[in-house]
């Protein structure tokens, strides 16, 4: 198969760097077989499915724990915590995909700038969302209770930002290995990365967030002043990845512009939490728990590989903020979704919903 040399074609620097251009005319992206699409999407999407579906088992166990009974609050948590896996862990996998793809970590110190850039905001971006999540459950609570406690406010906190922050953490160390692992074995990351990290964002975030809430509420009551020490200590952390980001160009422009569809997003995400934590006391609605993230998480696996691929796409043949020749025109919506590239994920959405199903009947308590 032709291999486009990226140093020999690429001369002009874009967001990430890189709007290529062949010798006399525009490059053409390094084609894909049908066989090679199906083996690279379908095994990372059944996997992240799963993820979703153990992610609910795992749910509707700790439910029954202390904290989550005595801190009801804490169900409106759930959705905008698992969604950062969306929000930020998949974010960051389709910017280094597209990075990858159009030589931009190339050169070891373009590649390290690059991932520390992008990790540092990431760490930011997750303790800053995992302490408005918490102070937004916090006052949707005390509305629908007309109560506030205070130690259960810092509890809500403490284990938000620490959820968050370690979650990421862990999630990002994990993308930057899929991502540049699969460039040394010749698999397009655009395919696998967003759904791996759809797979381990779920189960990993909300067990952090039942063992480490559990933890500070057998804490909260002998030694009150630790969730607010713990919370203070973390959010200190920020100017640091704020810094940290703001030296490395790849991630000074994100430091400025991203924060408005992410806070969006989170807002959104508290709301759905808002209707998890009124589901979980309503009788009718028992056992709604268990579904609850394969609801909100089977939908945006396929949107990802989808979305991370036309990133791509555009950052190979355009500058930022610029369309290609070919799609200034009106397309018709049937005719780009039933291009090859659009086609094939959509295919394996009836696959995966048949595994779920499976999944759930052959756990049926």
């Amino acid at each position: 198969r032709h291999r486009l040399s990226f140093s020999d074609s690429c001369h002009s620097v874009s967001l990430f760097g890189v709007y290529c251009t062949a010798r006399g005319g525009a490059a053409e992206m390094p084609s894909e077989s049908v066989r090679a699409l199906v083996i690279q999407i379908l095994f990372p999407f059944l996997l992240a499915g799963f993820g979703t579906v153990l992610a609910g088992m795992l749910l509707d166990v700790v439910q029954h724990w202390d904290v989550f009974r005595n801190v009801t609050e804490i169900f409106i948590l759930v959705p905008p915590l698992l969604g950062l896996k969306g929000n930020l862990e998949m974010t960051l996998a389709s910017r280094l995909s597209t990075a990858v793809n159009v030589g931009r970590i190339n050169s070891s110190s373009e590649k390290w700038n690059l991932i520390i850039g992008n990790l540092a905001l990431k760490q930011g971006q997750a303790t800053v969302l995992g302490f408005l999540a918490a102070l937004v459950a916090s006052a949707l609570g005390w509305i629908l209770e007309e109560e506030l406690i205070v130690n259960h406010v810092a509890l809500l906190c403490c284990c938000s930002v620490v959820t968050a922050f370690t979650a990421s953490l862990l999630q990002g160390i994990v993308m930057v290995g899929v991502i540049v692992g699969s460039k040394k074995v010749g698999v397009n990351p655009d395919n696998i990365a967003t759904p791996i990290a759809a797979s381990l964002g779920d189960i990993i975030t909300l067990g952090l967030l039942a063992v480490i809430s559990q933890g500070f509420f057998y804490c909260m009551e002998p030694y009150p002043y630790i969730t607010y020490l713990v919370c203070v200590v973390f959010l200190c952390l920020t100017p640091m990845w704020v810094i940290l980001s703001f030296r490395h160009p790849e991630s000074q422009k994100l430091l400025f512009s991203s924060w408005e569809p992410v806070i969006t997003a989170m807002v959104i995400s508290s709301l759905g939490g808002l209707i998890l934590d009124h589901a979980i006391t309503d009788p009718k609605l028992e056992g709604v728990v268990l579904y609850s993230p394969v609801i909100n998480g089977v939908g945006g696996n396929l949107v990802s590989i989808q979305a991370s691929r036309i990133a791509t796409y555009l950052h190979f043949h355009c500058p930022l903020g610029e369309l290609p020749d070919d799609a200034k025109g009106c397309y018709c919506p049937c005719r780009s979704f039933c291009t090859t590239g659009n086609r094939l994920p959509s295919m394996f959405v009836y696959p995966s919903r048949f595994s779920i199903l499976a999944e759930f009947s052959s756990n049926p308590d």
